[in-house]
């Protein structure tokens, strides 16, 4: 029974060593990149659209007036830098988890930004770090520090995949992430 016991306990230490084999590091990079850029959108989605910031310079021009314009604060380079310098705390809140349905690695939210746990908690295996996920923070810290300026012009606008823009395109962290492929309409095709 012992014997048996012992045999059950190293099966399960395989397991966890190959659910560690999926977090290879370009994985995690490429994971935590993709949730960078969720956390950046739910940053800018929460502003509220009425809000502005003055932007220009307080010099006087030879007439008195100053070039002064008033901007929405959302996207405002302003905003955006605010993000930059918080976003990466957020990812003490993620984990390191393995999809049930399909087995990919993945890195997921314990809990909403609103403070409720996950509802998608359920649809993932929870995958054990010996490092305390702070691995995660790290990354986001390293990705935020290299591409501050295209993280700055990726999100100053809106543009249709800013994943794929700053994951593959600019950092090329996420060589596999391809954009979304675009509805073709059949109803303005000519025949």
């Amino acid at each position: 029974l012992i014997s048996l016991d012992a045999s059950c306990g190293k099966k399960k230490a395989k397991k966890g060593a190959k659910d560690k084999g999926m977090f290879t590091s370009e994985n995690l990079k490429c994971l935590v990149c993709q949730s960078l850029v969720e956390e950046f959108n739910y940053a800018i989605d929460k502003v509220d659209p009425k809000k502005k910031i003055e932007t220009g310079t307080f010099r006087l021009n030879p007439d008195g007036t100053q070039n002064r314009v008033v901007v929405p604060y959302a996207r405002s380079e302003s905003h955006l830098m605010e993000v930059v310098d918080s976003v990466c705390k957020n990812f003490e809140d993620y984990a390191q988890a393995k999809s049930k349905a399909s087995g990919k690695p993945m890195i997921i939210r314990i809990t909403t930004p609103e403070g409720n746990m996950n509802p998608q908690m359920g649809e993932v295996d929870m995958v054990p770090d010996d490092d305390l996920n702070t691995r995660l923070k790290f990354y986001c810290e390293n990705i935020v520090e290299d591409q501050e300026d295209d993280i700055m012009q990726i999100f100053s606008k809106q543009i249709a995949h800013p994943d794929y823009e700053l994951c593959n395109k600019r950092s090329g962290l996420c060589k596999d992430l391809m954009p979304p492929q675009e509805e073709y309409n059949f109803e303005n095709d000519e025949l």
